[in-house]
């Protein structure tokens, strides 16, 4: 084994949320050129690891359910790569341990001031730009000793966050990678993507996204609201001008919101304009996605997501091809049902092999269709390539909402360039379903969604539903919305998701039906599903995969046509 295949293992478990930051940025400067460096986060048990806004799984749902499934993600990362690619893992005794070894790559360090957070950002950036090491004023001294001049000290140079973006705005991002930034919150205190951010000089801010009344209420309405009223709006094209004017009105109200804007008009197309991290703790996720979707962006959802800056220089053992169309006849007197598992755009979620449901030892033994993130095929081409190499053919990847990166399709900043965009990364990555956020977006995006065929066969849209669940032919492609859940049933447990399914099941008089069924991944595993599968298989009762799914609606929508 040549040295060049030696990956340097440091377990970062124990590290403080400062140390972290050091160890991960530290990883993100060593992994520019060749995969060198990978971090092990451990497991999920600290509490403060399984939360953003909202707490999305507690102890009982993770001693009860997740935790065996998933167990260290990153070791079982590790060993794929050990086996299938031919690394060798070497043991790193500690962070002072790794900087020591690899002290001849950093040129001086900057200190951040631990009385603003927000400084952290300013100076991982400046880590990035310069082959900095950034460190806690704690220890200061330490890189000192170890030789690293103090090339900035970012202590008592800015009040709060709002100065802390505007200098960096002004002085950093005009030399960070164009096309791109990163909202990661240091109030989160998990910095595990701060590796990619670093090794990519990916501008790294974190601002509010919203203010509550008039400004919020109106993107909602654009998104959500009355069918009659939003088809109205956008039939007579007011929806750019509210969107401006809901925009505009929250930065009024928040200079937070009047900067995170001016940043996010910023960020240029190269070839989409790309948003990774997720929301500060200040929101909530439907703020963040209205605002970027507003501003004409796509998010790449980071937070959690560790060692990509070691997945994006692994290269892939093939090119990612579809799955052949399948050969359905159609059951004239069918319930056709087919299961989602949300949140797979999550980065977090292909780090972690579905929060561990697709090493479930059931997986493949029933018709499922698993959310994945397909920019991975350019952003980390050798994690996607673990699903495409190991999935079985009853498992179907399909495109997280709504497409090639999160987006609400009715905000969109330009919706036929992300369709067309997503089009081709899909195709790229061998995916031909797409999932998308909204169930019934209004008819002049469905025309544009006919323009963006390309390789795709068609779209299962609605994360929850909020007033209609159409079924429709556009350009020859199904657009089946699922019907459960109900947006005020997103949190349910999969007994009631399979209560509810029956009743559906039941109460279907016109024949052949057609039930999609969008399963939210904190609450429901490939296992819950299994198992009511097995126990609920009769005749003309169908579960089948998304490409068959759609390949028989479409045959019968075709025909209700003629």
């Amino acid at each position: 084994m040549s040295i060049e295949n030696t990956i340097y293992v440091l377990d970062a478990s124990s590290l403080s949320y400062e140390e972290r930051v050091t160890a991960a940025a530290a990883q993100g400067l060593l992994n520019r050129t060749e995969p060198r460096v990978f971090l092990d986060y451990g497991c999920y048990d600290d509490p403060q690891a399984r939360r953003t806004n909202e707490l999305f799984m507690d102890d009982e749902h993770w001693y009860g359910k997740y935790r065996n499934l998933l167990g260290n993600q990153d070791q079982n990362n590790l060993d794929y790569y050990v086996r299938e690619h031919g690394f060798k893992a070497q043991k790193v005794k500690d962070l002072d341990a790794l900087v020591s070894e690899h002290l001849a790559e950093f040129k001086g360090c900057v200190v951040w001031d631990d009385q603003l957070p927000d400084s952290i950002n300013a100076a991982v950036m400046l880590a990035g730009l310069e082959d900095l090491l950034p460190v806690s004023p704690a220890r200061e001294e330490w890189a000192r000793s170890e030789g690293l001049e103090l090339k900035h000290d970012l202590r008592g140079r800015w009040r709060d966050r709002i100065e802390v973006y505007v200098w960096a705005f002004e002085n950093l991002f005009p030399r960070c990678k164009k096309g791109f930034a990163a909202c990661l919150e240091p109030g989160w205190g998990r910095p595990e993507f701060l590796d990619y951010a670093v090794q990519n000089n990916i501008f790294t801010y974190s601002l509010s996204s919203s203010v509550k009344g008039f400004g919020s209420t109106m993107l909602l309405l654009l998104s959500f609201g009355p069918p009659w009223l939003r088809e109205a709006l956008f039939a007579l094209r007011l929806d750019g001008f509210l969107k401006r004017l809901a925009l505009d009105w929250m930065g009024r109200k928040s200079a937070e919101v009047r900067l995170s804007n001016r940043i996010q008009r910023a960020v240029e197309a190269k070839p989409y304009p790309t948003i990774f991290g997720w929301h500060t703790c200040r929101d909530d996720e439907l703020a963040f996605m209205f605002q970027l979707s507003s501003n004409g962006l796509r998010l790449v959802p980071s937070h959690l997501a560790g060692n990509f800056s070691f997945h994006s220089r692994v290269q892939p053992l093939g090119e990612f091809t579809p799955d052949p169309l399948p050969d359905v006849e159609l059951d004239p007197r069918g319930v056709y049902v087919t299961f989602t598992l949300s949140d797979g755009d999550q980065l977090m979620m292909m780090n972690t092999a579905e929060l561990g449901s697709w090493r479930s030892s059931v997986r493949g033994s029933v018709p499922f269709n698993w959310e994945c993130q397909p920019l991975l095929v350019e952003l980390a081409p050798a994690l996607l390539e673990r699903f495409s190499r190991t999935k079985t053919k009853n498992d179907c990847l399909v495109a997280g909402p709504s497409g090639a990166g999160y987006i609400v399709p009715p905000l969109a900043g330009d919706f036929a360039a992300y369709m067309k965009e997503s089009a081709r990364i899909c195709e790229k990555a061998g995916i031909r379903v797409v999932t998308t956020y909204v169930a019934d977006p209004p008819a002049r995006l469905l025309k544009q969604l006919e323009r963006f065929k390309g390789n795709l066969l068609g779209f299962l849209s609605g994360y929850a539903i909020v007033t209609r669940a159409p079924q429709d032919l556009l350009n020859d492609m199904p657009m089946i919305a699922n019907e459960i859940p109900a947006a005020a049933n997103v949190w349910d447990e999969p007994e009631e998701i399979f209560k509810k399914l029956e009743t559906l099941i039941a109460a279907a008089p016109q024949r052949p039906r057609f039930i999609g069924i969008h399963f939210f991944a904190y609450r429901t595993t490939i296992e819950d599903v299994a198992k009511f599968v097995r126990e609920n298989e009769r005749e003309h009762l169908h579960f089948v995969r998304a490409d068959e799914f759609l390949v028989a609606a479409r045959q019968y929508l075709r025909s209700q046509r003629k």
